[in-house]
Order: structure tokens, then C-alpha cells, then sequence
């Protein structure tokens, strides 16, 4: 049935002829559903077994990247207990099941269309990767040496349609004495590498903290304590090297985040009682930080007021979209490069005013051709979730996205 409308008061459903449909060609049907945004091409799996094919085929795949591209979309989970996704271009929340038996997973890292699982804060880690759209997992084989993960990092390669893992963490020697190493994994190889050189464990407390190491330009960033730096990991070199840049005066949560093919990092600026919240650049060149935001008055009295009693925030994102988010506070305030502008992120029905779980957040890009069944090599073997399989085309949409409600954007 279609609906037809001489004017906007006079609609009148109509038979369509299904003969019309039933032969259109499948390319300009491709076309068509090219368009849908990414959450819509998962309920129309649903309508029959061709859309339902259709949507994993090289061809709809790579024309979908091209015609379609996503905006970045914002995680906010708690300790792996609860995790949902903000869609920035519908502006709805969704529902991100955690693909694996343990409720003590939560997101480590992201590039592109991947995300990276594990229990950050438990010995042993196990890790697993997988891409949220599709629903393809791999559960990573474990490290060679790291028991307790301080900081990972991941980046995906497009053209070799692989990816890889950088983990630093704690392990002990035959003496037990407490070191620290640096694994990266090759989705290539399905193996683990050892790589840099391993710290004493006290040069390690105030060399490297505890969060995501930031992609750019063919090495890790990562945010150094005590005092505040930054130091790179060279993946080809298999080497830490400290960044000589001088961190702005009076910095408070400094954190780093890579936005199209740019270093930037943002935090706070401390002047007495005055707490500023600023963005700034790396000038490659010169090697220095160089401001390019600020906050505006309203949303930092807003933003500071619910920091309290402490001055800690977290800053992420990717493409053109930077998060701050309060540890104990479900508000994020989210900055737009491109058009630069500040708002407040709509509030999510899962995520409370007042948060005990220790809120964090990740942002990612919803890919199709990241880790899909055509886009594995033959060293890794593929698999599938049997609790999470949705190939029926008679079942309903993935369970790993499902719509939330959500308030007004107060923006």
C-alpha cells in the first residue's frame, strides 16, 4: 500500500503494483537503500532474504562507504554495566549490547568502526574486538606477559583491511619485581608482539596513567602524570619516546583526542578560583601548544559547577566531534569543530543524573566494512556470536542496537 496526497489534506491509500517493484534492478535497488542511515539499513534486513543479503555484499558495502558517510557516534558506559550509543546524525540513543558472557567488559579503545572489550581493572585481561553493526567478534588470544592493563590503543588500516592493539600494563619478572610492558597485536598475524622496552614499576607510576592512547600520524599519544606530559609509542620503531612540548601553565585533566588527522587535547586551565576549560593544538612544526577554543561562559559555569567537589573531566572524540564527560556525572558537553559550537549532550534514560559506576565515554564511527565477514584475512578464522545471530531475515532487527527515548536537545 502507498499514500497519495493531492493536497495535504486529502490522503488516500492506494494499492502499489508489486509487479513495478518485484522488477526493479537490484543495482538501482542498492542505490536506494545506499541512502538509509546505518540504524535503518538493519530493520529493513527484515523486510525480505534479498535486502537481508544485500546488506553484507562487497559491492552494497563499498558503495555505501562511498555515498554515505557516518558521523561519529558517542558511547557512555559505567564500568561495563551499562552501555548505550548517542546517533549525533538522528540524535537518538541507542541500546549497545556488550557481545560477551562477562558483565565486566567495557571499551578500552576505538578506530573507525571497531571497538575494543576487556576488563580493564581485573588481572588477567581478556580482550575481544568487534564491530557493533555488523555483530562480528574476535576474542583476542591472550598476552604474552600483561596481567593488569594501564593503557590501550588501537588503529585500523583500511587497505589491508586489518588492525592493530597496543596494550601497556604490569606484569611481574622471575623476581617479582612489578614491571611494565608494551604488547601490540596484529589482527594479521592473530599474535601478540612484545614491544619497547619494559619500565621499573616506579618509573612507571608517574610515566604513564591510565586510559586511551590516541592514534595519530603513525604513533600512540598518551597523556604522561606527575608531572603532565606526553609521550608516543612509534609502531614501526617498536619504541617510546617522550614529546618535548611544554603543557600549558596551571593544566587540570589533560586528555588527548585525534580529530581528523589532528593532535589536540583538551582540559582545564586553573587561575586561583577560576577554572577555564580550553582546547588546544599541537603545532608539529614548532612543537607547541597553541589554543584554538574556549568554552563559552554559560556552559563552563554549568560544567564546572558539576565537577564539584573535584576538578576531574575526561575528553575524547573523533572526526569532527569532541566529548567532555564528569566522572560522576551523566551531562556531557559536546564541542562541534566544524560549525564550533558548544551544547549539551541529551541526556540518555539509561545513564542517571548521579552516577556511582564511574561514567566514561569513547566515540567511534558506524562502519560496515570494518571486521565484516568479506573483510577478514585467512590467518584470522571469523566467528559469530550464536546468542547474538540475527542472519534470519524473519527475526527482528540486531539486539545490538535498539531505540531509547530521549528528551529534548538543550542545546
Amino acid at each position: 500500500m502507498g499514500a497519495v496526497a493531492s493536497t495535504s489534506e486529502d490522503i488516500q491509500m492506494v494499492a502499489m503494483d508489486e509487479s513495478v517493484w518485484k522488477s526493479l534492478p537490484e543495482d538501482l535497488m542498492e542505490r536506494v537503500l545506499a541512502w538509509l542511515p546505518i540504524h535503518s539499513l538493519f530493520r529493513m534486513r527484515c523486510v525480505c532474504k534479498q535486502w537481508n543479503s544485500i546488506l553484507f555484499s562487497e559491492r552494497f558495502v563499498a558503495r555505501y562507504t562511498q555515498v554515505s558517510p557516518q558521523k561519529p557516534w558517542i558511547i557512555m558506559y559505567t564500568a561495563g554495566r551499562v552501555s548505550s550509543a548517542y546517533d549525533s546524525s538522528l540524535k537518538k540513543w541507542h541500546d549497545l549490547a556488550i557481545p560477551a558472557m562477562s558483565p565486566e567488559k567495557c571499551v578500552l579503545a576505538a578506530s573507525e568502526g571497531l571497538l575494543c572489550y576487556g576488563n580493564e581493572f581485573f588481572p588477567w585481561p581478556n580482550l575481544f574486538v568487534c564491530n557493533p553493526m555488523t555483530k562480528f567478534w574476535q576474542h583476542l588470544p591472550p598476552m604474552r606477559f600483561i596481567k593488569t592493563i594501564h593503557v590501550v590503543g588501537m588503529v585500523n588500516d583500511r587497505a589491508s583491511k586489518s588492525y592493530k592493539i597496543l596494550v601497556a600494563g604490569l606484569f611481574f619478572d622471575e623476581a617479582h619485581n612489578g614491571r611494565l610492558a608494551t604488547e601490540i597485536f596484529c589482527s594479521q598475524t592473530n599474535a601478540w608482539a612484545v614491544g619497547g622496552k619494559p619500565w621499573p614499576i616506579m618509573a612507571a607510576a608517574w610515566k604513564l596513567g591510565a586510559g586511551y592512547a590516541v592514534w595519530s600520524m603513525g604513533s600512540f599519544y598518551c597523556i604522561t602524570f606527575s608531572p603532565f606530559g606526553v609521550i608516543a609509542y612509534d609502531i614501526e620503531r617498536n619504541l617510546w619516546d617522550e614529546v618535548h612540548v611544554r603543557m600549558p601553565a596551571c593544566i587540570v585533566s589533560p586528555s588527548l583526542v585525534e580529530c581528523q588527522g589532528r593532535l589536540l587535547m583538551v582540559g582545564g586551565c586553573e587561575e586561583g578560583n577560576f577554572l577555564g576549560i580550553r582546547i588546544w593544538e599541537l603545532e608539529r612544526i614548532k612543537m607547541v601548544w597553541v589554543e584554538i577554543e574556549r568554552m563559552p561562559r554559560k556552559l563552563r559555569r554549568e560544567f564546572v559547577e558539576m565537577l564539584r567537589p573535584s576538578r576531574h573531566f575526561f575528553g575524547f572524540g573523533n572526526g569532527n566531534i569532541i566529548c567532555l564527560t564528569i566522572s560522576e556525572s551523566s551531562p556531557a558537553a559536546v564541542f562541534d569543530l566544524e560549525d564550533r559550537t558548544w551544547k549539551w549532550l541529551p541526556g540518555c534514560p539509561r545513564l542517571p543524573d548521579i552516577n556511582n559506576w564511574q561514567l566514561r565515554g569513547i566515540s567511534f564511527e558506524p562502519q560496515l566494512d570494518s571486521f565484516s565477514q568479506s573483510s577478514w584475512g585467512k590467518d584470522i578464522p571469523s566467528s559469530k556470536n550464536p546468542t547474538l545471530d540475527n542472519s534470519s531475515p524473519e527475526r527482528k532487527a540486531p539486539t545490538l542496537l535498539s531505540d531509547m527515548t530521549v528528551g529534548a536537545d538543550h542545546s
